[in-house]
C-alpha cells in the first residue's frame, strides 16, 4: 500500500487510527506549507523573489507539503532526509539579510580600502 494521494479523487488511502494525514482540513495547507507561503509572499512582496525564482518557490511549496503529510508517519531517516532536502531549497532562495550585510560588507571594504584624498596646505 502507498501513502501517495490519488490524483483523480484527491484522496489518501485509509491509514490506521494514530496515522491520519498531518493537516488541518482537506484542501487546507499543513502548518509548514502555510509558512512556507507566507514566506514566499513576504519576499515577492518586499521584491526578492521574482520570475526566475519560480523553481525553487514551487519546490519549497511541495516539500513543505510532503513534510506536512508525512507528519508522524515514515522512517524516521525519511523524515530527516525530506526535512535535510527543504533546508536545501530554502538555502536556494533570497535570504535579504544576508545580501544586506553584504552590502554594508562591500561598502565598508571600499571605504577603508581607499585612502583619502590629500589635503591642501596638509603635510603629505
Amino acid at each position: 500500500m502507498t501513502d501517495e494521494m490519488n490524483p483523480q479523487t484527491g484522496e489518501f488511502p485509509p491509514v490506521l487510527p494514530g496515522f491520519e494525514q498531518g493537516s488541518t482540513k482537506k484542501g487546507e495547507p499543513g502548518f509548514v506549507e502555510a509558512a512556507t507561503l507566507r514566506m514566499i509572499n513576504k519576499l515577492e512582496a518586499d521584491g526578492w523573489i521574482t520570475a526566475h525564482h519560480a523553481g525553487p518557490c514551487a519546490l519549497a511549496i511541495v516539500t513543505a507539503r510532503r513534510v506536512d503529510s508525512s507528519e508522524g508517519r515514515g522512517a524516521p531517516s525519511g523524515q530527516a532526509n525530506l526535512l535535510r532536502a527543504m533546508k536545501e531549497i530554502f538555502e536556494l532562495l533570497p535570504a535579504p539579510e544576508n545580501a544586506s550585510s553584504d552590502a554594508l560588507d562591500k561598502a565598508l571594504e571600499f571605504m577603508t580600502a581607499t585612502e583619502p584624498a590629500p589635503v591642501e596646505g596638509t603635510p603629505a
